[in-house]
């Protein structure tokens, strides 16, 4: 697995967790922001800005939970 891949696995995982535990912050969480750091650091440049367009894309996707009507 490449760092670009590990990060963008961990990000997806982030959300999940977030997904589940909305408006607060969750050692899971935590924990998974801390490796997050430690593999961004490894990332390139070019790496950085197309995670950073990542990024943005998850924060503006739909909920995928179920709103009732």
């Amino acid at each position: 697995m490449t760092v670009y891949d590990r990060y963008r696995t961990l990000l997806h995982k982030l959300a999940l967790v977030r997904a589940r535990a909305p408006g607060g912050d969750s050692p899971e969480a935590d924990a998974l922001l801390d490796t997050m750091d430690e593999v961004w650091d490894a990332l390139s440049e070019g790496e950085r800005a197309a995670m950073e367009r990542e990024r943005a894309r998850l924060a503006l996707a739909p909920s995928t939970r179920a709103v009732p009507a």
